[in-house]
């Protein structure tokens, strides 16, 4: 790889002094595309896993919650879970490798944000908890420094209701889904060449509205998706509305 890149240097340098400036950008361009397939092939690699049960929350970090592989950009995982960890929510894999369950976490841009998680042990009963911060009775959503009253529920599900929704989850096959939109999928390659900037993410991409990010844990197995203002009949807005409304604590449709 690093001879890839020192080739790249000499490349463009040698295409800099023969060509027109407009040339030898498209050239750069190209020759860095090239270059994209060879760094792209690397992942990064998770942190050891260690016994988070053992720890306070004051004590777990950020990779505990999202391993640095996650797909998560670091200000989102940031967010995340110190909106988790202020709610008293702990990391989704503790419930062990003899459970699955399913966590939303919706992130909005001008109201504070709600978590539901499904768990589903394979022994035992099955739970839907939900949280959420809201502004108390008679003071508006709007105004400024509102005093805020945390609202949680946590319902017991029937075995024919758990049956149902972790057949739904199967049926969705959540961990064959593509874990990002294209606003949150991040950049095959971004760069700037001569003041000019390249990104393969669209240019209509906007940070307002609603971020959705669906765990899900399989008996060991993890999986964390992310869409940005999802469409209705995108399988993220699917799942997490089934989760919100299955909370009765805040439906959606």
């Amino acid at each position: 790889m690093k001879g890839a890149i020192v080739r790249f240097g000499f490349a463009v340098s040698a295409v800099g002094g023969s060509m027109p400036k407009q040339t030898t950008l498209k050239a750069a361009v190209f020759l860095v595309l090239a270059i994209v397939p060879l760094t792209s092939c690397t992942s990064p690699t998770s942190s050891p896993s260690k016994d988070t049960a053992k720890l306070s929350l004051e004590e777990l970090d950020v990779s505990d919650y999202f391993a640095g592989d996650s797909g998560l950009d670091p200000a989102t995982r940031a967010d995340s879970v110190s909106t988790l960890k202020e709610l008293h929510e702990r990391p989704l894999g503790e419930v062990g490798p003899r459970a699955s369950a399913y966590r939303l976490i919706w992130l909005r841009s001008l109201r504070r944000p709600f978590f539901v998680t499904a768990y589903f042990p394979d022994e035992g009963a099955s739970f839907i908890t939900a949280k959420q911060f809201c502004a108390k009775p008679g003071i508006g959503e709007s105004e400024p420094n509102r005093p805020v009253e945390l609202k949680e529920v946590r319902l017991q599900l029937s075995d024919e209701k758990a049956a149902d929704l972790k057949r739904v989850f199967e049926e969705e096959n959540l961990f064959g889904i593509d874990p990002y939109d294209q606003y949150t999928r991040p950049p095959i390659f971004e760069f700037d060449v001569y003041d000019q900037h390249f990104s393969s993410r669209p240019a209509s991409n906007t940070e307002d509205g609603a971020l959705w990010v669906l765990e899900g844990w399989d008996h060991g197995k993890s999986r964390i998706l992310q869409r940005l203002n999802p469409g209705y009949d995108d399988p993220v807005r699917r799942l997490g509305t089934l989760l919100m409304n299955e909370s009765k604590l805040l439906a959606r449709k």
